[in-house]
C-alpha cells in the first residue's frame, strides 16, 4: 500500500485526531453575550391591541391587553395605559364588573385618563352623580388625541342622563369631530343614535298620536320622521318585532330616490334589531351595500364589528365583508372594508390574509388616512412570523406616518430590535443610537446603551463596543447593572474570539477599579471568568490566587447569591484551581483537591469532569493505565452525564497512544463503538467515526476504512468538519492505488478540490495541495506535480 511521507498528515493528526479538550462546566459562561429584554413584542402587541379596540374589536383587544399585564417583566411606564386601554375595551364588550375590578387594580398615577375610565365607567353604569364628580377632576389638557374625543363623548352621556337635550347634540357632535380616527368617529356616532332611543317610553295615547301621523303623511318627509319615533317608540315599550315590521314595511314601499332615508331606517332597524342578531347585522350589511352616506356606513359597519364575538362570527363577517369588496360597485367606505377585514383575520392569526388586505389599501389608496393602520397590520404579521427583516422596512413606513411623540419613539426601539433580531447588528447599533435621542419611556437609557454595545460585540467590531463603553462609564443612566453586565458580554465575547489576553486585561483592570454598585451575582460572574482567563492565559499562579480570593468571597460575602448558583460557583471554582496546581507541576495538591471536589460536590457537572482532568494530566505523564482507570469510572458511574462520551473518546485517545494492534482494537472497539452505540445524538460521534476510519488504515484495513469515510461524507454533508473525511477518504483512496488507477486518479480529483475550495480551512488546503502534487509525482508527472507544489507554497 502507498503512503504518503509524514511530514504533515493533518488530517489523521492536528485536524483528524484528538480534539482540544473542553474548558470544563460553568453555569456562568454563555456562548454568546445574551440580550436585555428589550420590550419589542409588547410594543407590537400593544399597537396591535389598541388597532384592535379602535377597529371595534374590543373582545380581542381586552385579551391581548391581558395578557400583557400577565407578562412580570413589561415595563413600568406602559403598565398604566395598558391598564386603562383594558378598562376601555370591557367596557365597550359590556363588562362593566370586569372593568371596575381592572380599574380598581390600577395602582399607576391617578391621571386624567384615569378619571376619565372612572367617569365613563360610571355613566355607563347609570351612575351619573359619581360620573360628574370624575368629570370635573379630567384635566382635559393632559389627555391624548384619542382621549379627548372620549371626555365629549362622557359629557354628552352625561347631558342625556340629565335631560339636558340643548347640549347633548352638540357636544355628541364635538366627540365625532374630535375624533382620531374613521372608525372611532363612528364609534361616537353609534352612541349619538343609540342616545335618540334613550328617551322616555311613550303612553298609549302618545303612541296611536305617533301612528296616526305616520299613516296621515305617509310617503312625505313628516311621514318618515313620524315613522321613525313610532318605531323607537314602540322599541321603548318592549314591542321590537313590531317596531321591525314597521321600518321593513316601510322600507319595503320606499321610492329610490329616498336613499338617505333608507339609510336611516337601516341603521334604526339595525340598532333596534341589536348588532348580536341576524336581523340586525342584516340591516347592517344592506346600509354598507346600498348607503349613500360614509359616515352612516361607518357606524353600521363598527356596530356590525362590535356583535362579533366568535372566531365562527368573525369568519363569517369576513365572508360578509368579501362579498362588498368584491361588488362590482364597491362601497365608497371600501377602505375601511380591508382594514376591518385585515383585522378580523389577525384576531384569529391568519396572516396571510390579513397581509393581503392591509397591502390591497396602501397599493389602492396610497393617501389613505388608515394607512398608518394597515401598516400596522403588516407589522404585526412580519413581527409574528419573526420577518425582521420585512418588519424593519414596515417600521421605516409607519414612522415616516406618525408625527414625533411616544408612538414615534417607540417604533424607533423596535426599528434597532428588528435590525437585531434579523442579525443586522451595524444597522442595529445605529438605530439603538438614534433611539437614545428620542428617549423612549418604555425603555430605560441604560438597557438602550447595553443593546448598542451588544450590537457592537455582534458585528465584530469589539474596540467599538469597548470605546463605547468606556465614554459611558459616566453616563448617569447607564446604571451599574446594564454597565457590567454589557463588560461581561464583551470580554466574553472577546475570550471567544481568541482575544484571551486583551479580555483578560480588560476584566481584571475591571475589578481591580472596584466594580461599585455591581450585584453579587455578576461580581461573582466577573471574578470567575477572569480566573479562568487567567488559566487561558497560561498564568497558572494567578489562577490558584483569583480561585482563592472568589471562594473567600462567596464564604463570607455575596449574601444576594442564590444557594444552587453558590454551590455551582465553588465547585468549579475547586476544578479551575485544581487545574492550575497541575499546571504548576503540584500533582499531589492539584490530585487531593479534585478528591475534596469529588466529595464536597459529589454528582455535580465539575465534581464529573475532575475525572477526566485528573485523566489528562496522568496521561501527560505517562501514566496511561491510572488515567484510562478515572475515564471508565467516570462512564461506569455516571453514564448518563454529557460528558460520558468525551471519556469515552479520550480513552480511544490513550489506548491508541499505547501504539500496540491489541490497544488499537480495544480503542476500536470497546471505546468508540461504545460511543457510537450508547450515545448516538452525541456531537462526537461523528469524530469517533473519522478516528475509528483512522485507526482500521493503521491496522491495515483500508478497505474498511473506505467505507466508513465515505459513509461520513454521505451522512454528515453539513458537519463543519466533514471535509476532514474528504481528506481521509483521498488518503485511503491513494493508499488502495497501488492495485488501481480509479482509486489514484479518485484520489488526486479529491486533493485537487479540497486545495481549490475557499470555504476549507488554509492548512487543509495546503495539506491536500502537497498530496495532489506526491500524487502527481508518484504517477510520473514531475512537471506537473512542481506546479502544484509551487501554487501550495505561493
Amino acid at each position: 500500500m502507498k503512503k504518503f511521507p509524514g511530514i504533515i498528515l493533518l488530517a489523521a493528526g492536528l485536524l483528524g485526531g484528538a480534539r482540544a479538550q473542553p474548558a470544563g462546566p460553568s453555569p456562568l459562561v454563555a456562548a454568546r453575550a445574551a440580550e436585555r429584554a428589550v420590550p419589542g413584542g409588547w410594543i407590537v402587541n400593544e399597537a396591535r391591541a389598541d388597532d384592535a379596540l379602535h377597529a371595534g374589536f374590543s373582545a380581542t383587544a381586552a385579551a391581548i391587553y391581558r395578557d400583557l399585564l400577565a407578562e412580570p417583566e413589561i415595563p413600568a411606564a406602559m403598565r398604566p395605559r395598558v391598564t386603562l386601554n383594558l378598562v376601555t375595551a370591557l367596557m365597550e364588550t359590556g363588562e362593566l364588573r370586569a372593568a371596575e375590578a381592572a380599574l380598581q387594580a390600577d395602582d399607576g398615577a391617578r391621571t386624567a385618563a384615569y378619571h376619565l375610565r372612572v367617569g365613563l365607567l360610571a355613566a355607563n353604569d347609570r351612575r351619573t352623580a359619581a360620573a360628574k364628580a370624575a368629570l370635573a377632576a379630567v384635566k382635559p389638557e393632559e389627555l391624548s388625541a384619542a382621549d379627548r374625543g372620549w371626555w365629549f363623548f362622557l359629557q354628552a352621556t352625561i347631558a342625556d342622563a340629565e335631560g339636558d337635550l340643548g347640549r347633548v347634540g352638540g357636544l355628541y357632535e364635538q366627540a365625532i369631530n374630535a375624533g382620531v380616527s374613521e372608525l372611532q368617529r363612528a364609534r361616537f356616532a353609534l352612541g349619538q343614535a343609540q342616545a335618540s332611543r334613550r328617551v322616555r317610553p311613550p303612553t298609549e295615547r302618545e303612541l296611536a298620536t305617533m301612528r296616526g301621523n305616520m299613516e296621515r303623511f305617509a310617503g312625505q318627509r313628516n311621514g318618515y320622521d313620524f315613522a321613525r319615533a313610532y318605531a323607537t317608540g314602540l322599541a321603548l315599550l318592549g314591542r321590537k318585532a313590531e317596531a321591525q315590521a314597521v321600518l321593513q314595511r316601510i322600507l319595503a314601499a320606499l321610492p329610490a330616490t329616498e336613499r338617505n332615508v333608507a339609510d336611516q331606517f337601516h341603521l334604526l332597524l339595525g340598532l333596534i334589531a341589536g348588532e348580536d342578531t341576524a336581523e340586525g347585522r342584516t340591516a347592517f350589511l344592506e346600509l354598507l351595500r346600498t348607503g349613500q352616506r360614509p359616515d352612516t356606513q361607518r357606524t353600521a359597519l363598527y356596530s356590525l364589528v362590535r356583535g362579533v364575538k366568535t372566531p365562527a362570527e368573525r369568519e363569517q363577517l369576513r365572508r360578509n365583508l368579501g362579498m362588498l369588496i368584491g361588488a362590482p360597485v364597491p362601497p365608497a367606505v371600501i377602505e375601511d372594508l380591508l382594514l376591518v377585514r385585515a383585522q378580523a383575520a389577525l384576531a384569529d392569526k391568519l396572516y396571510g390574509p390579513a397581509e393581503d388586505d392591509a397591502r390591497s389599501l396602501l397599493e389602492r389608496f396610497p393617501g389613505s388616512a388608515l394607512k398608518a393602520a394597515a401598516l400596522g397590520v403588516r407589522l404585526t404579521v412580519a413581527w409574528e412570523l419573526k420577518r425582521y427583516r420585512t418588519a424593519a422596512d414596515v417600521i421605516v413606513q409607519l414612522r415616516a406616518a406618525l408625527a414625533p411623540g411616544r408612538e414615534r419613539a417607540e417604533l424607533g426601539v423596535l426599528l434597532a430590535e428588528a435590525f437585531f433580531r434579523s442579525e443586522d447588528y451595524q444597522n442595529a447599533a445605529d438605530a439603538y443610537d438614534a433611539a437614545l435621542r428620542e428617549s423612549p419611556q418604555v425603555v430605560p437609557a441604560g438597557v438602550l446603551i447595553f443593546q448598542r454595545v451588544l450590537a457592537d460585540i455582534r458585528a465584530g467590531q469589539l474596540d467599538a463596543a469597548a470605546a463605547l463603553l468606556d465614554s459611558s462609564a459616566g453616563h448617569p443612566a447607564f446604571d451599574a447593572v446594564n454597565r457590567w453586565q454589557a463588560e461581561w458580554n464583551l470580554v466574553k465575547e472577546m475570550q471567544v474570539r481568541g482575544q484571551t489576553p486583551a479580555a483578560y486585561a480588560r476584566v481584571n483592570r475591571l475589578l481591580l477599579g472596584g466594580a461599585q454598585g455591581v450585584p453579587d451575582e455578576l461580581r461573582v460572574r466577573l471574578m470567575w471568568l477572569r480566573a479562568r482567563l487567567s488559566f487561558d492565559s497560561a498564568q497558572p499562579a494567578e489562577t490558584v490566587r483569583q480561585v482563592d480570593e472568589l471562594l473567600a468571597l462567596l464564604q463570607d460575602g455575596a449574601k444576594e447569591l442564590d444557594n444552587g448558583l453558590r454551590a455551582d460557583v465553588a465547585s468549579t471554582a475547586l476544578l479551575l484551581k485544581a487545574q492550575a496546581l497541575l499546571a504548576l507541576n503540584r500533582d499531589k495538591e492539584g490530585a487531593a483537591l479534585l478528591e475534596k471536589l469529588r466529595a464536597d460536590y459529589r454528582g455535580t457537572k465539575a465534581a464529573i469532569y475532575s475525572y477526566i482532568v485528573q485523566a489528562g494530566g496522568l496521561a501527560q505523564r505517562g501514566d496511561i493505565v491510572k488515567a484510562q482507570e478515572l475515564l471508565v469510572k467516570l462512564v461506569d458511574e455516571h453514564p448518563q452525564s454529557e460528558f460520558a462520551p468525551l471519556a469515552l473518546y479520550e480513552s480511544a485517545l490513550n489506548a491508541e497512544r499505547l501504539g500496540l494492534d491489541r490497544n488499537l482494537r480495544d480503542a476500536y472497539t470497546l471505546y468508540l463503538e461504545k460511543l457510537v452505540r450508547d450515545y448516538p445524538r452525541d456531537n462526537l460521534v461523528f469524530y469517533a467515526r473519522l478516528k475509528q476510519g483512522d485507526l482500521l488504515r493503521k491496522l491495515n484495513d483500508f478497505g474498511a476504512a473506505r467505507t466508513f469515510y465515505e459513509s461520513l461524507v454521505n451522512n454528515y454533508a453539513q458537519h463543519p468538519d466533514v471535509l476532514l473525511a474528504h481528506l481521509a477518504l483521498a488518503d485511503t483512496l491513494f493508499a488502495l492505488g497501488a492495485n488501481s488507477v480509479v482509486n489514484y486518479e479518485s484520489a488526486a480529483a479529491i486533493f485537487e478540490r479540497l486545495r481549490d475550495l475557499p470555504s476549507a480551512p488554509v492548512d487543509l488546503r495546503a495539506e491536500a495541495g502537497f498530496k495532489w502534487g506526491y500524487a502527481l509525482e508518484k504517477r510520473a508527472q514531475p512537471a506537473k506535480a512542481q506546479t502544484v507544489f509551487w501554487s501550495v507554497v505561493d
